[in-house]
């Protein structure tokens, strides 16, 4: 089952259905914006295998400008129950999500929409890459997501804050 409520940190054990998820989602989105994307990948803690992570698919959108936001059809995302969060300011991203809820504002999917090759692309899929071809970092990772969904079960930002300092040593290795 996709989807946490706004604010919920809640961690689920690693489930195979999430590449497939991930997949039909992609298709999805090339039906709706694949004009104007250069690929698509799928990140996030569901992208790495064997660990718990928050039941929510992060989807990563490469494409050749952030300007090409401007071009996606908002309706026809809207009709996929995908929403623009345009108070979330990130320079350099555009950030969308997908909702099974709108009332409880219950998230399943969240896309970040960022120039191709850029340095958001290369450190979304780095990080993936490294976790997944060093299991033990990846099972030190999950503890840490453990402790944390403990300590901030109720505000997302906190705890994503925290495992910023975890994050960032991964990207170090890489010089990014």
């Amino acid at each position: 089952m996709l989807g946490l409520n706004k604010d919920v940190v809640a961690l689920t054990p690693y489930c195979r259905e999430w590449k497939a998820l991930f997949e039909q989602e992609k298709t999805l989105l090339e039906s709706l914006i694949g004009e104007y994307v250069v690929d698509i990948q799928h990140i996030g803690s569901t992208a790495i295998e064997g660990i718990a992570a928050k039941p929510m698919i992060d989807i990563l959108i490469g494409v050749r400008s952030v300007d090409d936001v401007k071009k996606f059809d908002k309706y026809r995302l809207k009709d996929a129950d995908i929403y623009h969060l345009g108070r979330v300011e990130i320079e350099g991203k555009a950030v969308f999500a997908k909702f099974s809820n709108l009332e409880e504002l219950t998230k399943t999917h969240v896309y970040h929409v960022v120039e191709y090759g850029g340095n958001w692309w290369k450190q979304h899929t780095f990080f993936r890459d490294y976790l997944n071809e060093h299991p033990d970092v990846a099972q030190k990772y999950e503890a840490l997501k453990k402790e944390l969904a403990l300590i901030y079960p109720d505000n997302e930002r906190q705890y994503t804050d925290a495992k910023k300092a975890c994050v960032d040593e991964v990207l170090r290795l890489a010089g990014l």
